[in-house]
């Protein structure tokens, strides 16, 4: 009795692991529409849908390390539990606040794709948001560069 419990509870491991990672549930998990699915993110996807400058992006591709797969999956398990645990125990912040390593996961992805810019200018003391408020979700609408 108590094996077929050990290989009912592995199986239903390997299955939930299975569903989990396959590459339609992965796919749909990198949209923007499944981010805005949580009702706390509906203003940041409006922001960013109306914002411009960026509307073309997923979340993903600016909020998850896009150095290499394995830390693009780790962190989105990370944080994706992490936002699924807070949504659904209440307790998201409101409003919506960037956590440090967030903040420096989006630094670096935003240097990623305007590296030939950045290389000519010195921001090691400075965001790029801090000059360019309209890639804020909050700030959208306001002039690009200050």
């Amino acid at each position: 009795m108590k094996k077929n419990l050990i290989i009912l509870a592995i199986v239903l491991i390997l299955l939930v692991v299975t569903i989990a990672f396959s590459p339609r549930i992965l796919a749909k998990t990198n949209t923007p529409e499944f981010c805005a699915s949580c009702h706390v993110m509906k203003e940041q996807y409006i922001t960013l849908m109306k914002g411009g400058v960026h509307n073309s992006l997923k979340c993903v591709d600016c909020h998850l390390p896009n150095d290499s797969k394995v830390n693009f999956y780790f962190w989105k398990a990370v944080d994706g539990s992490k936002d699924f645990i807070a949504f659904h125990t209440g307790r998201v912040s409101d409003p919506i606040k960037t956590s440090a390593h967030a903040k420096k996961t989006i630094q670096q992805n935003c240097i990623r794709c305007h590296e030939g810019m950045v290389s000519r200018i010195t921001i090691a003391d400075r965001k790029c948001w801090d000059c360019h408020k309209r890639t804020s979700h909050r700030q959208t609408g306001l002039r690009e560069t200050i």
